[in-house]
């Protein structure tokens, strides 16, 4: 629930070729925390270890207690964004949402997204904002420019990484649904 003080909502649909794509929030930071849970904070046995996860804590706070950007939500609308999504099942697939959504595709900006970039762009639960603003604009609160909003030249590539067709990676969580309950 919310209120959009009569402002029109900011949806998927609006990207434009030209417009620039941004992030408040980080990239791959809940991913790299998993995979350190997973490596680091097991028994040898490859069981849960509570007291091991403890000590990670201060390299695990993103994956186990995000702090989401809310409030540059309201500044983006303000700032005239003409899409936006949360990135909760990672960049590479909430992009192509956004880009399937306008009829465009994403490029990246390599060095934007930090030294792993396959964790900034399939890893999830990072819990940031991913917004396109017209070229040119002033980017609000906390974002900043990681790509550019281009035109698309086929169906199957709706993300690239420095001009190149990236794989549309991250959590789908309608993979294997078979839209109806299973038999009880």
């Amino acid at each position: 629930f919310g209120d959009l003080e009569g402002r029109p909502p900011v949806v998927r649909s609006g990207a434009c070729v030209g417009d620039i794509v941004a992030v408040s929030g980080p990239l791959g930071d809940a991913a790299a925390g998993l995979r350190l849970l997973f490596s680091r904070a097991v028994d040898v046995e490859g069981r849960p270890d509570a007291g091991l996860a403890a000590a990670l804590r201060e390299h695990t706070a993103a994956q186990l207690a995000p702090t989401p950007p809310i409030a540059d939500g309201p500044l983006a609308a303000l700032a005239g964004a003409t899409s936006m999504l949360d990135i909760s099942d990672g960049l590479s697939i909430d992009a192509s949402r956004i880009a399937g959504a306008s009829g465009v595709a994403i490029d990246f900006d390599g060095s934007t997204l930090g030294d792993d970039v396959s964790l900034a762009l399939g890893g999830g639960e990072d819990h940031s904002l991913l917004a396109t603003f017209p070229a040119g604009a002033r980017l609000p609160g906390r974002f900043r420019a990681i790509g550019r909003v281009v035109e698309r030249s086929d169906e199957a590539h709706t993300i690239c990484v420095d001009g190149e067709p990236y794989p549309v990676t991250g959590w789908d969580p309608f993979t294997g649904w078979a839209s109806r309950p299973a038999e009880l």
